[in-house]
Parts: C-alpha cells; structure tokens; sequence
C-alpha cells in the first residue's frame, strides 16, 4: 500500500523551498545561461580562439598529405570501377599508381612513432589499397 504526503502539492515535482522562484534551480540551465553570455561578451582576438600548435612536424604534414592523396585516388579508381565505358585494361594504370602510392605509405609511415594515430590512418589506408590491388590482380572484377 502506498502512503500518500498530505502536505503534498498536486503536479509538484521538487518540493518548494524559501529564497527560489518558481522554475528556477541554483545552479540550473539559467544560471549557466548567464555565465556563457558573460564570458561571450569579452572580447577575444582570433589568434586567442584558435588552439596553439607546436613545433609541427613537417613530416606528419607530408604522410598526412600523401593519405589524402591515396584517398583520393581510391575514390576516383571506385569510380571508375562502376563507369561500364571503363575496361579493366584501361584500369590498369590505376592499379599501378596505387601500388606506388602503398609503397610510399608504407615507407612515409615507417618513419611515424607507433603511439602515433597518423601511423594508424597511414596503415589503414596502405592496407585498403592492398586488398584492391590483391582483388584486380586476382581477377575478381572479371564478371
């Protein structure tokens, strides 16, 4: 059997207590409402908004370029792939551009620290280019 509050309001979640006006919670949405608006009335510069980079490594900057590069050439040889006016003879070339581009990953990631997540992009990258070139060569596009 449930017992039942007789000093309970109908429809009151909270009970009310003195000093808070109806709705308001210290340290509620509202509260934190008027601390975002203070702080987004300072003024920041743009060199403060944007995050501090150190000492950026040019390598990184060169793997992190080729990956795009293999990405790209990924998707334009999935591309061609599904254009019926293409032969897998005229996507040849593709396969070897690709198996040149694996080749530097894989030699621009060895340079790469293992606790890296760059050389774990890299390798994620040279090892779909590798299943592709393994499917092309194996014939299993044939059909």
């Amino acid at each position: 059997m449930m017992k039942i509050d007789p000093n309970m309001i109908i429809g009151a979640v909270v009970p009310k207590t003195a000093g808070t006006t109806p709705g308001s919670i210290p340290g509620g949405f509202e509260d934190i409402l008027k601390d975002v608006q203070k702080t987004d009335t300072k003024e920041v510069s743009p060199l403060q908004a944007m995050p501090q980079v150190d000492n950026i490594n040019p390598l990184k900057i060169d793997v992190l370029t080729m990956s795009e590069q293999a990405i790209d050439m990924l998707d334009t040889y999935s591309k061609a792939l599904v254009d019926p006016v293409n032969t897998l003879k005229s996507i040849a070339p593709m396969v070897n551009d690709l198996d040149v581009m694996r080749s530097k990953l894989n030699e621009a990631g060895s340079f790469l620290s293992d606790d890296d997540p760059l050389k774990d992009i890299v390798g994620d990258v040279a090892t779909t280019i590798s299943g592709e070139i393994l499917r092309f060569n194996r014939g299993d596009l044939i059909g």
